[in-house]
């Protein structure tokens, strides 16, 4: 069995690494949005006034993270071509996944919520496969 990773994955990893350290790294430290990622976290996302929501601010700070990343063509990385995606695999999204989570808390993934520069949505392809126009 090989466990090697294909050289187009190996060198997408480094494009997404580049492209952290570029845009989402400075998002991140700007306007002091770290404290949605230190030990301020759960205070800077939860508007307690408002029953535990997540602060505006904070859902804000993803929404323009996402943006960008949609903007550099990662944020749909897994979706099928024919729908604005790049038809990443499976394999691929398992690998960039435990990339990203290895990097640690950041504004480039967060599981907590979800939230990822290259967003894991499954049910786009369930929309493909089973979805009719009525």
């Amino acid at each position: 069995m090989d466990f090697n990773l294909p050289p187009e994955l190996v060198a997408y990893l480094a494009e997404l690494d580049e492209f952290i350290e570029r845009v989402i790294k400075p998002l991140e430290r700007k306007d002091d949005n770290i404290r949605f990622f230190d030990h301020r976290r759960e205070w800077a996302r939860t508007d307690w006034d408002r029953g535990g929501l997540p602060r505006h601010e904070w859902e804000d700070l993803l929404g323009q993270a996402r943006k960008l990343a949609d903007e550099a063509g990662h944020l749909r990385f897994a979706w099928p071509t024919e729908m604005g995606g790049k038809g990443g695999t499976n394999l691929a999204m398992a690998v960039i996944r435990e990339h990203l989570a290895a990097k640690g808390l950041g504004l480039h993934n967060d599981l907590q919520n979800e939230h990822s520069i290259v967003g894991n949505n499954p049910f786009i392809l369930m929309f493909k496969e089973f979805a009719t126009n009525a």
